[in-house]
């Protein structure tokens, strides 16, 4: 309150107050009452030295007031001016007065003109006019009136009154009553319900105290909160007391929240929360406080269900929290400390979709209303359209922060709150108005816990309970908060033990309490030790005690409250997150911008660098899509940049919502609701960026006909780094871990891709010769690439017409010039070896030999199989050559080992040879001439184009000379179309890729079989199953059907991808982290024996 307005109250005190005019002398004396109503009215505002101050201000204004007062002739001249100045001064400090003050004033002014028995019209006009002044209403004044003059004999039974007495039945029908057996005489208590503030009086001759000060009779003194009425002999009646009658009525379902003996293990063991039991009631603002590991988050996670206590159990009204959860759906709120608002959205959106997974059965209009009316009650609303932003670069205060956190949990309106460290990080205002938030829920029914740290004096005052934990999880107080301070000091010996509150100013220091539980014990020098006085368990055992002496009320179970809150199903779930999430990045403008742009310029730098470009005949510089050298390392960084991009859009997807998705569990929304929309955001995200990739990259390297394929292989290749992303970033638990871990997931797919080091050259247990090893099949980027390098080589519009042709004369040329003379070289050295007399060089061969018939044999029952599978998909015997008979072949195969081989073994073996070899020229022969044909029907002109030269040579239009001209030029512009056709659609450097054409290794040898090392795009994967292939296979083989490469891959990718979302959504990784760090938790506590130092000195005996 301002200097002014109490300077302008003195006066207004002044000129009501009551004086006795001396008619001899003209002296005039104030009455004493009026004097004491002004000093209590001061004592409340100011300390000591300012009451005197403004006590003298009052009787320099009644001795002003009243010497001018004589100057005037008439009583109604005098009453009019004075009725004048009191309407002056009112309207003066009216606006500067908050209403909760205007009451007060109203209720001393009414005080001054009753103590005197003598009351005149006049005082009654002044109090009305007070009244109408400060716009309090008729009711209302009436009603204070009523209570200053009410005399103990006085029955007033009203809703507005409360009688405290000893009699246990309450014999007023309107009026609440509380029962007190040791109280001598009776208190009124009156309700003033507009500014939610009570006065009581004292009918008794009792000496009580209301927070340390003398309960003056028959005079209205302030229940403020955390107030309490005590006295050596009477048991104290605390504020909570008196507010918990006024909400009986309103509350017709309470909540009895009973916690039964309640025991908390950790996984380790070790105990987190002692036993405790107590029993709360709705309309309750109850405190958790205790120093740092004393458990009190874990006791509030205990409590709210979030954890199950080893031993006990909690109840709501009777039904067990942690194992009937369904019943009590909507029941519990939780507010956690951390911040649970989306930094992009407006406070409007935060709550507005927070409403709509609470509220599965309202529409968007009446959840629109719901949030705004929720708005407006924690003062919200004007800033409904502002971007709540990050706690560092903020949009909206601190304190509007929390509010909003709270109001996420306030608009499903549960019955039972929990609120974590409200006011850390908060201003003393708005640390305040938080807590004027949560007791306002609390005086409307709710019951609320608050755990919370170092409160200041009105902060502490305001809680109707206090739940005080040691160092661990030990109870040692349980009760009135101002109480707690006389508690512990009782229990040290304290001098002034029964002063809780400073007596000038009314404080009270919380901090008092914390420094008697946790003082030191001093040493013989006087230096704290680290020892306290009292332990932790000395403490609660002082608690166990205090507990005893304590009566045990009966508890009365009642009906769960009705909830509202009703969450949606889970398509609605995956909708509304799906929405709240675009909408949240849409807001973003820098994360769309690089979402949107990082592709494309990737692209465009990425191609604009690698196209290539040769000097033509003519010396000019020219561009063609044949001689661009760099198009496989083009595919190859593609399919890296789609990992890359994927994985980083997603890398911090979930980790940046953990909170708030803890708060969704424990509202039991769909996990599989949010991942899935997370999912569906990345896919869309991933299918734009990748559209935008090929377009740019494509446009710049004059890649023709491959949009779509190339999008396809890049979208599934960022889905897949998608999921990889969203799963690390469920498992880590930190974003710079995450980023640290994309270069170790990158870089494996670049090395075991199989374009940076081939398969054959790797490590010798994790390489192989004939197909490609299971280190490249687990890397998305081998099948991704060869998906793309198979796919552009094979189906591009030029070799589409060539590459079946292509594909049998390669087989048939490996098959005649290297299969067969490497088979018959073999069957020469086993000839050779039956022959070896010398028994020496007979031992030194003998493995090799044997070697050499197992490939052998292999390599036949390969060929056999092969041409059974040939004939079984043609119907035709000997497609593509004569073979010999394999009545005669078949026997002979099982005589190729040492021990059965023969002279008829090799001729059946040596003939088979010739014969393939032959057969193998004949089809090489006749698919090159049926090629050529092809070829020249694009080459050369076609007859009708002959016909026409020829009938004009006929008809002498041509010369001889000018048709040979004719028909070369025809020739050669075909040709030369046909060149640019190619040039066009194929590539060279690719095609040196896929037929290793710089290799001069045409085949090679394992311990089983004879490889082709040529042209592994022709090769069909023809004795592999289960998608088994080489590098580059034109097709994979499954269930004994042949699937192109292209699409064989892109299944693969999202066959992996699906095992992502497995793992995803099982929390597998996380699982197995768990698991190392348990092991790893193990082996950190198992001790080593020292070593003893060599050198060091023995120690004396």
């Amino acid at each position: 309150m301002s200097e002014r307005i109490l300077k302008a109250l003195m006066q207004l005190f002044a000129i009501i107050a009551k004086v006795e005019v001396n008619e001899e002398t003209g002296e005039f004396k104030s009455d004493a009452g009026g004097r004491t109503i002004v000093d209590m009215f001061l004592r409340q505002e100011l300390n000591q030295e300012l009451v005197e101050e403004y006590l003298a201000l009052f009787d320099d204004h009644l001795e002003t007031h009243q010497g001018k007062l004589k100057k005037k002739n008439s009583k109604r001249k005098r009453t009019s001016v004075n009725s004048v100045k009191v309407l002056k001064i009112c309207t003066q400090i009216n606006e500067e007065l908050t209403q909760r003050q205007k009451v007060i004033v109203l209720i001393r002014i009414l005080e001054f003109i009753f103590a005197n028995e003598d009351i005149s019209d006049q005082e009654y006009e002044f109090a009305e006019t007070v009244a109408d002044t400060f716009n309090i209403s008729r009711e209302e004044f009436t009603l204070c009136l009523d209570f200053v003059k009410a005399e103990a004999d006085d029955k007033i039974d009203s809703p507005h009154y409360l009688v405290a007495d000893t009699k246990e039945e309450n014999t007023f029908e309107q009026s609440e009553h509380i029962y007190h057996e040791s109280l001598i005489g009776f208190l009124r208590v009156v309700q003033v319900s507009s500014v939610n503030t009570y006065f009581v009086k004292y009918y008794g001759d009792h000496q009580l105290y209301l927070n340390g000060q003398v309960l003056t009779q028959d005079r209205v003194h302030i229940l403020s909160q955390g107030s309490s009425i005590r006295s050596p002999k009477v048991q104290p009646i605390y504020y909570s007391d008196v507010i918990s009658q006024y909400l009986s009525d309103e509350s017709t379902k309470k909540i009895i929240f009973h916690i039964d003996n309640i025991v908390y293990r950790f996984k380790g063991g070790k105990v987190g929360i002692q036993p405790f039991d107590s029993v709360e009631e709705s309309g309750k603002l109850i405190g958790i406080m205790g120093g740092s590991g004393a458990g009190k988050s874990t006791l509030m996670n205990v409590l709210n269900g979030n954890y199950t206590p080893s031993e006990g159990r909690v109840t709501i009204n009777g039904l067990d929290l942690h194992h009937e959860k369904k019943k009590l759906e909507g029941v519990i709120g939780f507010v956690p400390q951390d911040d649970l608002l989306i930094e992009e959205l407006t406070v409007f959106e935060n709550l507005f979709y927070n409403a709509k997974l609470c509220f599965g059965n309202y529409s968007d209009k009446q959840i629109t209303k719901l949030v705004s009316k929720t708005l407006h009650a924690i003062g919200l609303y004007e800033a409904k359209d502002l971007k709540v932003g990050s706690p560092l670069e903020k949009t909206i205060s601190g304190g509007q922060r929390k509010r909003l956190n709270i109001a996420l949990e306030l608009i499903r309106e549960p019955a039972v709150m929990f609120v974590d460290e409200p006011t850390s990080g908060l201003s003393s205002r708005d640390s305040e108005n938080i807590m004027d938030l949560l007791k306002e829920l609390a005086l409307k029914g709710k019951l609320i816990f608050v755990v919370i740290h170092q409160p200041s004096s009105d902060i502490f005052k305001m809680f109707d309970k206090l739940m005080i934990l040691d160092v661990g999880g030990y109870p040692i107080y349980n009760g009135n908060p101002v109480d707690a301070v006389i508690y512990f000091k009782k229990l040290v010996n304290h001098v002034n033990a029964e002063e809780s509150e400073c007596i000038t100013c009314g404080n009270v220091n919380p901090e008092q309490i914390f420094n008697i539980i946790e003082s030191k014990v001093v040493d013989e020098y006087g230096n704290l030790t680290p020892n306290r006085k009292v332990s932790p368990k000395q403490w609660n055992k002082y608690y166990l005690e205090d507990k005893g002496r304590q009566k045990v009320k009966d508890i009365d179970y009642t009906e769960i409250p009705d909830s509202i809150f009703k969450i949606p199903n889970k398509l609605k779930q995956l909708l509304i997150f799906f929405k709240r999430d675009v909408l949240s990045k849409m807001t973003n403008v820098q994360y769309m911008m690089i979402t949107l742009f990082e592709a494309p310029l990737l692209a465009l730098i990425l191609a604009f660098f690698m196209k290539f470009m040769t000097e033509d005949a003519l010396g000019e510089t020219k561009y063609t899509f044949y001689g661009s050298d760099n198009l496989p390392q083009y595919l190859f960084i593609s399919v890296i940049v789609a990992l890359f991009v994927g994985l980083t859009t997603s890398a911090e997807e979930i980790i940046g919502n953990l909170k708030i998705l803890k708060r969704e569990k424990f509202l039991n929304l769909s996990k599989g609701s949010y991942l899935f929309s997370k999912i569906g955001i990345m896919f869309m995200i991933s299918a734009i960026q990748m559209l935008f990739y090929t377009v740019v990259g494509n446009w710049v390297l004059e890649i023709h006909g491959m949009d779509l394929w190339y999008w396809i292989i890049l979208f599934s290749t960022s889905c897949f780094a998608n999921l990889l992303g969203l799963n690390i970033s469920a498992s880590f638990n930190s974003v710079k871990v995450i980023y640290i871990l994309i270069p170790i997931l990158i870089i494996p797919q670049l090395l075991f891709s199989g374009i940076i080091v081939s398969f054959d050259k790797l490590h010798p247990w994790f390489s192989s010769k004939s197909h490609v090893p299971a280190i490249g099949n687990v890397m998305a980027s081998r099948w991704a690439y060869e998906a793309m390098a198979v796919k552009q080589f094979k189906d591009n519009d030029y070799e589409t017409i060539f590459f079946d042709y292509d594909q049998q004369m390669s087989f048939a040329n490996w098959k005649k010039d290297q299969w067969v003379s490497n088979m018959e070289g073999k069957l020469k050295d086993v000839v050779r070896y039956q022959e070896e007399t010398d028994s020496v060089k007979l031992a030194e061969d003998k493995e090799e030999i044997i070697s050499h018939l197992h490939i052998f044999k292999n390599e036949i029952e390969k060929e056999i199989r092969y041409q059974n599978e040939l004939i079984a998909q043609t119907g035709m015997e000997g497609v593509l050559c004569d073979y010999p008979d394999y009545a005669d072949l078949c026997p002979e195969v099982e005589n190729l080992t040492l021990d059965k081989f023969n002279e008829h073994t090799e001729e059946v073996m040596t003939n088979f040879l010739m014969k393939s070899k032959e057969g193998y020229m004949n089809t090489y022969l006749a698919v090159e001439h049926q090629k050529d044909s092809i070829q020249k029907l694009y080459t050369k002109p076609n007859d009708a184009f002959m016909a026409v030269i020829d009938q004009q040579k006929e008809a002498g239009v041509l010369s001889a000379k000018n048709h040979k001209k004719v028909r070369k030029l025809g020739s050669k512009l075909l040709d030369l179309a046909f060149t640019n056709f190619r040039n066009e659609h194929k590539n060279k450097a690719l095609e040196d890729f896929v037929t290793a054409a710089n290799s001069l290794q045409f085949a090679d040898e394992d311990h089983d079989n004879i490889i082709q090392k040529k042209d592994p795009i022709y090769l069909l994967p023809y004795d592999n199953d289960w998608l088994r292939s080489h590098f580059y296979a034109p097709e994979k083989k499954i269930f004994g059907t042949y699937i192109g490469t292209f699409w064989a891959n892109v299944i693969v990718i999202w066959l992996m991808t699906l095992l992502l979302t497995i793992t995803l959504f099982t929390d597998a990784l996380k699982r197995f982290l768990d698991l190392l760090g348990s092991f790893s938790g193990m082996f950190s506590n198992v001790k080593f024996p020292k070593l003893a130092k060599k050198g060091g000195k023995k120690k004396k005996d």
